[in-house]
């Protein structure tokens, strides 16, 4: 409890560590098991399939406290150091799995950096009960080795997840689905009042305009990618207020309109009736899961939705009237939508290959891989879309190549038509 506090501990623990061990380990256990079902809420499902992966985490335990106790001298015993690194553990877990859920990029370092300086303390403190000396080379190495940790495991997306959401609509009554059915036909409304404010001028140029489509909701990286799709475009290629999205994020329900197939095409066929079909270019972001039919993910508490096929994306695109289209797919399994919507006025991003998965979209992941280095590092400064892909695709496949990762190999095709039309806008603004 001292250390816990970060209050100076002046004896050295007695007794047989095993109790603490024991002790310690059960509610830590119990601690993330909670924490894991407390995300993965409304009705949860218990799932054998992430329980292997806790032996990582007890992996990385007991080689911290390997490590302790080979970095200091004189050497305590293992056990010693066992039970303070399981003193420990709660602090990096609760960044881990609470902070991260609700912390912005910005404050989630700042929280980071408080952690990092908390575990040294806390490490120093108690390597110098065990010892009677100061240790603070040891802590110092702790630390490192949790930073460490918790990059790698965030890398290769070793989240022992043992709650799943179940699925919706096998636990409802009709008359629910029936009400969901009714909130869902209430969004047509919701996307008019979002359109309001999306006017074109009267200039004779082309304009830019920006739809986003955040597909899944129960994992935050989704939502945050289209945010950061919709100023990184907007900035680019002078939107300004001609933007829309549609969101699904558990999070908030409210703040924006619900993705969904039949809601990206009453969007779309919204913001043609706003375009000069014949000269602007509609920028549509769509970040999700997808599947080898291939088709993108949607989902959203336990709204009715279906998944959206290459055949509903190419169907809306072609209802709506909008010629000149720039489609930027951050999916696993993207590239299999090119053949269905390409044309010469149409250039289509996607972050894998057809039959190639992509990476970073777990719950605790700020943006994916392809967000990061598309909308982040690349497209800002880029001459180009074209150079922004290829910067990108470079960028990721030397990410991937570090991590020992199957290439998601992003894939485009840039229509000749559409490629010069966006060069002479570029020109137009200067």
């Amino acid at each position: 409890m001292r250390l816990w506090c970060l209050r100076t501990v002046d004896a050295e623990p007695r007794g047989n560590p095993v109790a603490a061990i024991a002790v310690l380990s059960i509610s830590w256990l119990a601690a993330w098991v909670i924490i894991d079902r407390w995300q993965r809420q409304p009705n949860p499902e218990f799932s054998l399939d992430g329980i292997p992966l806790l032996a990582w985490y007890a992996l990385a335990i007991l080689s911290l406290a390997g490590l302790l106790s080979w970095r200091s001298t004189p050497r305590p015993a293992v056990g010693a150091t066992l039970v303070l690194a399981l003193g420990l553990t709660p602090v990096p877990l609760l960044l881990a799995s609470v902070g991260s859920y609700y912390l912005e990029t910005d404050w989630f370092w700042c929280v980071s950096a408080a952690v990092a300086v908390y575990g040294l303390i806390f490490l120093a403190r108690g390597l110098r009960a065990l010892t009677g000396r100061s240790q603070r080379l040891a802590a110092l190495a702790g630390v490192i080795f949790i930073a460490l940790f918790i990059y790698a495991s965030d890398a290769v997306n070793a989240i022992p997840d043992v709650w799943n959401p179940r699925d919706a609509n096998s636990f409802v009554s009709a008359g629910e689905l029936a009400e969901r059915e009714t909130a869902l036909f209430e969004q047509a409304d919701r996307i008019d009042a979002a359109l309001e404010s999306v006017q074109r001028g009267h200039a004779a140029n082309s304009e830019a305009f920006f739809l986003g489509f955040a597909g899944v909701g129960d994992e935050k990286v989704f939502a945050q990618e289209i945010g950061l799709a919709s100023r990184v475009v907007g900035q680019r290629f002078g939107v300004g207020d001609r933007h829309l999205a549609l969101i699904n994020d558990e999070r908030d329900l409210d703040r924006a309109p619900l993705a969904s197939v039949s809601g990206l095409r009453y969007a779309l066929q919204g913001l043609a009736a706003r375009m000069d079909l014949d000269k602007d270019v509609l920028f549509l972001s769509i970040s999700s899961h997808g599947s080898e039919a291939p088709a993108i993910a949607v989902s959203n508490s336990q709204f009715p939705l279906q998944i959206l096929s290459g055949e509903d994306l190419a169907a809306a695109l072609h209802d709506s009237g909008i010629q000149w289209r720039v489609i930027i797919i951050s999916a696993c399994y993207a590239g299999g939508f090119i053949d269905a919507v390409r044309d010469p006025k149409t250039i289509i991003i996607t972050a894998a290959a057809a039959d190639r998965s992509s990476f970073g979209c777990s719950s605790d992941s700020e943006l994916t891989y392809f967000g990061e280095a598309f909308y982040r590092d690349a497209l800002p400064a880029a001459r180009s879309l074209r150079d922004a892909f290829e910067t990108a695709k470079q960028a990721i496949a030397a990410r991937e190549r570090s991590e020992h990762a199957t290439p998601s190999d992003p894939q485009a095709y840039f229509g000749s038509d559409i490629e010069a039309k966006l060069i002479a806008m570029d020109a137009a603004k200067r």
